[in-house]
């Protein structure tokens, strides 16, 4: 009978693994790039996403303990068009194409979400939304919240929320996403 229940139990929880989006997949814990531990790990493979090797990328993205973009990271190649969300500054419209985006649609109270991703408020008020799909063949980096400490003093501990990373730069009319869609006013 102890069998037949941890075996049910186990399944259980494959199935319900299997549901989970990508913020919520259970991991093991990682070290980050100074030796601290991260808050889980980054996802070890997504559908759409190819593994890759990119160190250059992933320094642009993870840092060390106390300085903000993820902590523990992994590098993975765009194999089939997936949607991103950002929330950006109206204040700021030149932003609604930066750095950080999200697999899951952010919800929530405004600071939950700033909390849950160590987004400092002098980076962004968090008020637009935009909706865009990767680019085939480009690269991003996928990882967990790393801790930051603010300009007011703000202390945002690591989370496992996982962030994605993409090297846009919209000045220069480099941009991973197309298909966007401003969806207003958030949250």
């Amino acid at each position: 009978m102890q069998l037949r229940t941890r075996t049910l139990l186990y399944f259980s929880a494959v199935l319900l693994s299997a549901c989970a989006s990508v913020s919520e997949l259970p991991t093991t814990a990682a070290t980050g790039i100074d030796g601290q531990s991260c808050v889980g790990a980054a996802p070890a493979a997504i559908d759409g996403l190819s593994p890759a090797s990119n160190a250059a990328l992933q320094a642009k993205a993870q840092y060390a303990s106390g300085k903000g973009g993820v902590c523990s990271a992994k590098i993975y190649t765009v194999a089939a068009s997936l949607q991103v969300y950002r929330v950006f500054d109206e204040q700021k419209p030149w932003t609604a194409y930066g750095g950080w985006w999200a697999m899951t649609r952010p919800s929530g109270p405004k600071e939950d979400y700033r909390a849950q991703n160590a987004i400092c408020s002098e980076w962004s008020n968090l008020d637009r939304l935009i909706t865009c799909q990767l680019k085939v063949g480009a690269e991003v980096v996928l990882g967990t919240t790393q801790s930051v400490t603010c300009a007011d003093g703000t202390v945002y501990p690591k989370t496992a929320a996982v962030q994605v990373y993409l090297p846009n730069d919209s000045k220069n009319g480099v941009l991973y996403v197309e298909n966007c869609r401003e969806e207003g006013r958030w949250p």
